[in-house]
C-alpha cells in the first residue's frame, strides 16, 4: 500500500506533465506541419497573396537597355515577373535561398522558364560565384526583408500572429540556431544587444529579462510563447494600434537567425563587378541599420576620395564609380501603404554605375 506521501509525489508528478502537454502538443504538430509543408500541393490563391513591395518603383528604376537581370532575393517572383514583362527578350538569374520560395515562384514565372537561371542559396554566396564566372548585368535587384509567403506559415516560425515553432530559418534544413536557440541559451545582456540594436526596441532590456526568467521555468518552442510574453511585458499605453508589440523583437531574432547585416555587406561588396557599364543597383530595405548600410556604400561609391577636403586637388587617386541615382529613398505610397500594410518601412535606394 502506497503511503501518502508517495501518493502526493505522484499526484504532483501527473500535474506537472498534464501542464505542459498543451505546449508539447503543439509543438509536435508544427513539427509534422514544417516536415509535410514542402510537399503540401499549391494553393493560387495563396500564390496571389503575395504582394511584391515598391513594384512599379523597381520597374520604372531598370535601364531601358535592360537586356541582363540579376534578382538576388527572388521571393515571390512578383519583381521578377513585373521585370520580364517590360523586358521580354531579357534573361535573368534568380537567387533565392528558401527552397519552397523558389518552386512558389517558378508557378508565378512559369511563362518565362526558359529565360531564367534558378540559384539556390544566400544572395551573398551566389553573387560571390557569379563574380567568379565574370558574368554582368544591366540591372541587380535586392529585396531585403521576408516574404508574406514565410510570414503567413505557422510552421516556419516568423509570424507571432500564428503559432508555430520559432525558428525563423529562411532555409528550413540548414544547420544554424534556431531563433528558439537564441532565445533559450544567450544571455540577458546578449539578448539586450540584438534586441536594442537590430530592433531598435525601447524595452529591450525589459524583454531580456522576463525571457531569461521565463525560460528558467519553461524553455521557448513557439511563436505564441514568446510573442504573448512580449505583449505581457510591453506597457498597454505603448501599444500602437494595427502594430503588434513583438513585430521588433521578431525582427532582430530574424536578422541575427539569418545573418542578414552579414549578408548585405558580401553582396554590397561584390555588385560592383557585377554591373555593366550604365547597369544599376536598386535595393530595398526595410531595417534603418540595412538601409544606413545601402546609403554610405552607394555615397561612398559615388565619391570615394579619402583626402582631407583641405586640399587643393585629390592626391589618392581613387575614382568615382557611378551616381546615386536616388538622393532620398523611394517609399511607398499611401495607397501601397493601404493595401499592403507591411510595406510601410519599405526604402529603395538606387545607383547607376557610370565608367570613368
Amino acid at each position: 500500500m502506497l503511503s501518502y506521501g508517495s501518493l502526493l509525489t505522484r499526484l504532483v508528478h501527473l500535474l506537472t506533465r498534464l501542464v505542459h502537454l498543451p505546449t508539447r502538443l503543439v509543438h509536435s504538430l508544427t513539427r509534422f506541419e514544417q516536415q509535410n509543408a514542402a510537399h503540401r500541393p499549391f494553393n493560387e490563391k495563396r500564390l496571389m497573396a503575395h504582394l511584391s513591395v515598391l513594384k512599379e518603383e523597381v520597374i520604372q528604376a531598370a535601364p531601358d537597355h535592360t537586356q541582363h537581370i540579376l534578382d538576388c532575393t527572388l521571393g515571390g517572383g512578383g519583381h521578377s515577373h513585373a521585370l520580364l514583362q517590360r523586358f521580354p527578350q531579357a534573361e535573368l538569374v534568380a537567387i533565392d535561398r528558401d527552397p519552397m520560395a523558389m518552386e512558389r515562384a517558378k508557378t508565378v514565372l512559369s511563362q518565362f522558364l526558359s529565360q531564367i537561371r534558378f540559384l539556390e542559396g544566400t544572395f551573398a554566396e551566389r553573387a560571390a560565384a557569379l563574380q567568379n564566372e565574370e558574368i554582368q548585368f544591366d540591372y541587380v535587384l535586392a529585396d531585403i526583408g521576408v516574404s508574406s509567403f514565410q510570414l503567413d506559415e505557422p510552421e516556419r516560425g516568423f509570424s507571432f500572429r500564428n503559432d508555430g515553432p520559432l525558428d525563423m530559418r529562411m532555409t528550413p534544413d540548414d544547420a544554424i540556431p534556431t531563433a528558439a536557440d537564441w532565445v533559450n541559451e544567450k544571455s540577458e545582456q546578449e539578448l539586450f544587444k540584438i534586441f536594442a540594436t537590430y530592433g531598435e526596441e525601447r524595452f529591450s532590456r525589459k524583454i531580456a529579462r522576463k525571457i531569461v526568467q521565463s525560460r528558467q521555468v519553461t524553455p521557448f518552442e513557439t511563436t505564441q510563447q514568446l510573442a504573448d510574453l512580449i505583449k505581457e511585458t510591453v506597457p498597454r499605453k505603448f501599444h500602437k494600434p494595427g502594430y503588434h508589440p513583438a513585430t521588433q523583437i521578431f525582427q532582430a531574432l530574424r536578422i541575427v537567425v539569418n545573418q542578414e547585416l552579414e549578408e548585405l555587406k558580401t553582396l554590397l561588396d561584390v555588385s560592383k563587378d557585377l554591373l555593366n557599364s550604365h547597369g544599376r543597383i536598386a535595393i530595398i530595405a526595410f531595417h534603418s541599420l540595412e538601409d544606413r548600410l545601402v546609403k554610405q556604400s552607394f555615397k561612398r561609391w559615388e565619391h570615394p576620395c579619402t583626402c582631407p577636403p583641405e586640399w587643393p586637388r585629390c592626391m589618392c587617386g581613387l575614382q568615382s564609380w557611378g551616381k546615386v541615382i536616388t538622393k532620398r529613398p523611394l517609399t511607398p505610397t499611401e495607397g501601397e501603404i493601404q493595401t499592403n500594410p507591411r510595406s510601410r518601412s519599405a526604402k529603395l535606394r538606387i545607383f547607376e554605375h557610370c565608367e570613368s
